[in-house]
């Protein structure tokens, strides 16, 4: 159930439409940061730029960093051959967009910052849309249409959710209370507007745009009560007027994954007779399988794979083992990434408090405590402070390890804040800003965070203790 909800949530943040051609050129697009206004010292230097590799994983390629102005505008580059899910990231926020190739995109790209705070250092999804602004005819960008598409389905939601709680069983009898005819009427007047929109042609060339408003769809029919067995029917029909599209391709659009996960995605648990899928697995009756399914025999590969991936089991590695999974080579093969190495940390470089790039590899030889901090964090404060008192009295015993604060504020501004708040320049400070690879690759997740390097500069914790509970005692027994 979390994995539905959570390609729910994900199809919500794709908010714009997409053509899918492989005859585009690249071309340079325009787009801003919204809601900075009232403190600019807050807006952020840079933006890292992601594409997904797919539409079912958390699976991104970096393509490159982007320079923000003074006034927030930014520039980047459009895809060049297809459409493409790009992911905006500047900690703590995120925003992810479909971006169309070539100069089809004449629109502002917006990012907005939310009204409230992050509620972690990184991940937090934001607002996007494409506006008119930098293009001298004001042109209405294809999302609109599916815009009010979910305004619709978020209004006829409330006009129902009484209702459905009654069918749902959660009052006792409540199913008495249910005027049948009046939410027939409203699940048609759903029906029929995402039958109205998918007939706009440029929502069904290519398939990315409308596979979100189908996507949209089969969340409603789940909602409204259809059982996975009448999910499934529906299904089959539907995907056999899919005919120019094979899995790989599927598999691109996050719009189609999401409503295959919304379908298909509970099973394995549904599945009756688990003897007879057994029986099916060890005979190869793949005929079988895609019948119970309602799919074509290329789907059982994302079937199992699915199955396979939120509860390994020997029966889907089994089929996954004896069958052509091509189709799925980039979700097989996808991961979040490998932890840095020795050879990767002696490539980087970092700021010191007189703004000179420096190697990492000054640490090399010495045990290393990285404490990660920011400004405006209290904590940081309090445990940096307690960072430089250990390091003073643990010297009498060791003389092989370096104190170092390491600082992933997104601003000049906070760094040299954090400079200014030093109880000694003895203490050593380090910035790398709000990078997102120095996040993936030393798995930085919370402020203060400490990070134990060996003298050759493999990373040997990520979650060491902090130094008010144990940091002393856990250094003495490094050997």
């Amino acid at each position: 159930m979390c994995n539905l909800k959570y390609f729910r949530v994900a199809v919500l943040l794709l908010l714009t439409s997409c053509i899918f051609n492989s005859s585009f050129s690249q071309s340079v697009l325009h787009g801003e940061l919204v809601g900075w206004d009232s403190d600019v010292t807050e807006l952020p230097s840079f933006l890292f730029l992601y594409k997904d590799v797919n539409g079912i994983t958390e699976q991104c390629e970096f393509i490159d960093v982007i320079t923000i102005d003074v006034n927030g505008r930014f520039k980047f580059t459009s895809p060049e051959a297809h459409t493409e899910v790009y992911k905006f990231e500047s900690p703590p926020w995120s925003w992810k967009t479909l971006v169309r190739p070539g100069d089809l995109e004449t629109n502002l790209l917006q990012l907005f910052k939310p009204k409230t705070g992050p509620t972690r250092i990184r991940g937090v999804m934001a607002r996007s849309s494409w506006s008119s602004g930098e293009s001298d005819v004001d042109v209405v960008h294809p999302s609109v249409k599916y815009d009010s598409l979910r305004m619709l389905a978020s209004t006829l939601d409330d006009l129902v959710l009484y209702d459905r709680m009654l069918l749902s069983g959660a009052v006792n009898n409540g199913g008495k209370l249910v005027n049948i005819s009046y939410l027939d009427s409203i699940n048609t007047l759903f029906e029929d507007a995402c039958y109205e929109v998918l007939q706009e042609k440029y929502f069904n060339e290519p398939n990315f745009y409308s596979d979100l408003v189908r996507s949209r769809r089969w969340q409603w029919r789940r909602d409204s009560g259809w059982s996975s067995e009448k999910m499934r029917e529906v299904w089959s029909k539907e995907e056999l007027l899919d005919k120019a599209r094979g899995l790989s391709e599927k598999i691109l659009s996050p719009g189609w994954c999401s409503s295959w996960v919304e379908v298909n995605g509970q099973w394995y648990s549904e599945f009756g007779d688990k003897d007879m899928l057994d029986e099916w697995i060890q005979k190869g009756e793949n005929d079988s399988i895609s019948e119970y399914l309602g799919c074509k025999k290329e789907e059982i590969q994302l079937a199992m794979w699915w199955w396979d991936k939120n509860m390994p089991n020997s029966l889907a590695s089994l089929w996954l083992g004896n069958n052509d999974t091509e189709s799925l080579s980039g979700l097989m093969n996808s991961s979040k990434g490998d932890k840095w190495s020795a050879s990767d940390l002696k490539s980087k470089n970092w700021t010191n408090p007189s703004n000179d790039v420096v190697s990492l590899d000054e640490l090399y030889g010495k045990w290393t405590v990285l404490m990660v901090i920011k400004d405006g964090c209290f904590s940081c404060i309090r445990e940096w402070a307690a960072l430089y008192y250990l390091e003073n009295s643990i010297r009498i015993t060791r003389t092989d390890i370096n104190f170092t604060a390491l600082s992933i504020d997104g601003t000049q501004q906070k760094w040299e804040k954090l400079i200014k708040e030093r109880i000694s320049y003895d203490q050593t400070l380090r910035w790398v800003g709000s990078d997102p690879r120095w996040m993936d690759g030393m798995y930085i997740s919370s402020v203060p965070q400490v990070i134990i390097l060996t003298p050759d500069l493999e990373i040997h914790s990520y979650s060491a203790p902090l130094p008010s509970q144990g940091l002393g005692e856990y250094l003495l027994k490094l050997q």
